[in-house]
């Protein structure tokens, strides 16, 4: 079984950690929650890079924006066949590389998955966000048949207003085994007024609730993606073997 490492053998270089947000419904917080990670991560000293993959392009205009994000290395990657070397070259010299998918199902989408240490996957609190969450954690599940290795998944509630639906989708999800992280991301003013500026909440407000937010959901999802564990090869490579393979 091939799984995740932070090494691969005959480099010296460390190789980063991959983190794919990735949903089927726009506008569920994926590129917000894809740049408050990245801001947080890039502040408490890690090595960040960035990939959009998103037509929208929303991270690229928040990082030509001048602020925040601006000081992470980022690349706008449309081309799905280029998808794979990207993620892959991005990945020696840094920590974590975050890849924000598009907000539909596409084959740059399946190849960023393939790829990933971890998928996140944002979703709002209504039937029709809880239902797409369970077609991309499919993807998740195909993706992983195909790599021969287990990709870990979660689901992160976002945009959540304090009301009884916001538990019900959660009941929902833990029902359907769709693994929510016990972290939320509340609708927070501080968030949209980020997207505005090209920053986030650690930057606006770094004392501010936004600010728990994304710290508590960095802390629950970093022990998932820096597991101690010295294995053979990086789910990057495997990927790329698997297309190579394929090809012959």
């Amino acid at each position: 079984m091939i799984v995740a490492t932070p090494w691969i053998q005959g480099m010296n270089a460390k190789i980063g950690k991959i983190l794919v947000a990735a949903t089927g419904k726009g506008g569920a917080g994926k590129s917000t929650t894809v740049a408050c990670l990245a801001s947080h991560w890039h502040k408490s000293g890690r090595k960040v890079a960035l990939v959009d993959a998103d037509p929208n392009q929303t991270l690229t205009r928040w990082h030509g924006k001048g602020n925040a994000l601006s000081e992470l290395t980022l690349r706008t990657q449309m081309d799905e066949h280029a998808m794979i070397p990207t993620i892959a070259d991005m990945a020696e010299g840094h920590d974590i590389v975050i890849v924000d998918c598009a907000g539909f199902g596409n084959q740059a989408m399946v190849f960023a998955i393939g790829a990933a240490d971890l998928v996140l996957i944002p979703v709002m609190t209504d039937e029709a966000n809880v239902f797409e969450a369970l077609r991309t954690r499919k993807i998740v599940s195909s993706a992983s048949m195909l790599t021969r290795r287990k990709i870990p998944a979660r689901t992160l509630l976002c945009r959540v207003k304090r009301s009884v639906i916001a538990v019900h989708a959660r009941n929902q999800l833990v029902e359907l085994q769709a693994e929510p992280l016990d972290c939320q991301i509340f609708d927070r003013v501080v968030f949209q007024e980020a997207t505005f500026h090209g920053s986030a909440p650690n930057t606006l407000e770094p004392g501010g609730a936004a600010a728990r937010d994304i710290e508590q959901l960095a802390r629950e999802i970093e022990p998932i993606l820096w597991v101690p564990e010295r294995v053979e090869s990086h789910p990057v490579h495997a990927v790329e073997r698997e297309m190579e393979m394929k090809t012959q």
